[in-house]
């Protein structure tokens, strides 16, 4: 949080679920829900299609049910609040926007007035003061004039968001902010919702996006499985055990260079991947080159496993996601002994071994040692011209593999032919 923050009054608990069951019909979605939102924070909730992240936000406005414990807004219950006094608490902006009767953007921002009104009363100064902040700060105010039923989605989702920021909500629901939205306005919206969450509000939102949770929210959770899981930072929540246990993705998550804010790169499907073994691969690698063909190995069935890689490297952190086994060894640091070992195990147990085309020095020509001394079929990729840093070592030991019947190839589908013809197995090219 920015200094700035730091200035607003202590922060105070706007909303709170208290054991809570939500659903439709009498049928909970999500049971035994604990959740609270202070003023000056943004929470996220995360999870798959269905798992009953919008039925949360619609318990609040009274649009599903609340079946078991409690909902508090401001600390009174919701279920004891007239929905015009509701209204002047919370404010929604749903997914799907729709001009049910045709007015103009500015009256249809109006309308979130209503509960600060008395019935059958006109707008005064101060109401349309207030739309007009709003107009200015969703950037609706140049179509201010046109009609609803006019406007493309997107313009229409950010129109919403304009009325619900007249009601001068305490509380704001977001239920997937910007699905409608191109890259610049649903940034513009998100950005917003932050600077409102810094002035006092507390913001609730939906999101399908894990990157844009990472980035927005304060903290994250979980909704999944009819439950919804703690709120914490979203570096504690959005792991890739959680991301592969949630969502059935197999992902690299890291940190984003720009934002600092956790990154979510997903990898595969764990449905899409064969459940047929064609045999194991060692995939001698490194620097990021073995990725694409580790990941088109596992997706084909194989049994894929590694030589040494360092902690960080790229094609470390895809070995993880693909659940591959590999010689660990510190970042920067070159093989040792143990590693050596390791590697060489690897290798024993592997049927074929492919060396991409990674540059090798004095740090990782063992690799390359290591897979040209186990006996086993070989396959390199490429040529070692320029990617020998070991002094001649690369370049001695490249020429004793082909010697000894190395296939070379020059591409990830000739690894698939030389694989297919030494083992009977197939990596042909997928589309994921």
């Amino acid at each position: 949080m920015s200094a700035e923050t730091n200035t607003i009054a202590p922060a105070q608990v706007l909303l709170a679920y208290k054991a809570a069951a939500v659903g439709y019909a009498g049928a909970p979605v999500v049971a035994g829900a604990e959740l609270t939102v202070c003023s000056g924070e943004v929470v996220g909730l995360v999870g798959p299609n269905g798992a009953g992240k919008s039925t949360l936000l619609r318990a609040v406005t009274g649009d599903a049910e609340l079946l078991a414990g409690t909902i508090t807004l401001v600390g009174r219950d919701v279920t004891g609040l007239p929905p015009i006094e509701r209204a002047r608490l919370v404010a929604v902006l749903t997914q799907q926007v729709s001009a049910a009767f045709s007015v103009s953007a500015r009256d249809f921002v109006g309308m979130g007035r209503h509960p600060h009104l008395q019935r059958f009363s006109a707008l005064g100064d101060h109401d349309h003061e207030v739309v007009e902040r709003a107009l200015v700060a969703t950037d609706t105010l140049r179509f201010a004039e046109q009609p609803t039923d006019t406007l493309s989605g997107g313009d229409l989702q950010r129109l919403a968001l304009a009325q619900a920021l007249a009601q001068e909500p305490r509380v704001l629901l977001l239920d997937e902010p910007t699905s409608h939205l191109d890259l610049n306005h649903g940034m513009q919206v998100l950005d917003l919702a932050r600077s409102l969450a810094r002035e006092g509000m507390a913001v609730l939102a939906v999101f399908h996006d894990l990157d844009l949770a990472a980035r927005y929210a304060d903290r994250v959770a979980v909704v999944a499985a009819g439950r919804i899981g703690p709120a914490e930072p979203p570096d504690r929540i959005i792991t890739a055990s959680a991301v592969r246990e949630v969502f059935g993705v197999r992902a690299v998550v890291g940190t984003n260079a720009v934002t600092g804010a956790v990154s979510v790169t997903p990898v595969l499907r764990e449905e899409a991947v064969v459940s047929a073994s064609h045999g194991r691969v060692m995939v001698i690698g490194g620097s990021g080159v073995a990725a694409p063909l580790m990941r088109r190995l596992v997706l084909e069935g194989w049994q894929v496993s590694s030589g040494a890689l360092n902690i960080g490297d790229a094609d470390q952190l895809i070995a993880d996601a693909l659940r591959v086994e590999y010689a660990e060894i510190p970042p920067f640091a070159p093989m040792d002994a143990e590693a050596g070992i390791t590697a060489a195990k690897l290798a024993e147990a592997a049927d074929a071994i492919v060396v991409c085309e990674v540059p090798f020095g004095r740090g990782n020509v063992d690799n390359l040692l290591v897979a040209v001394h186990s006996g086993k079929p070989l396959v390199l990729v490429g040529d070692i011209e320029g990617r020998d840093f070991a002094g001649g070592a690369a370049k001695s030991y490249w020429v004793e593999a082909m010697t000894n019947g190395a296939v070379r190839v020059d591409d990830i589908d000739g690894v698939a032919h030389a694989l297919s013809e030494m083992l009977g197995g197939s990596i042909a090219p997928r589309h994921e």
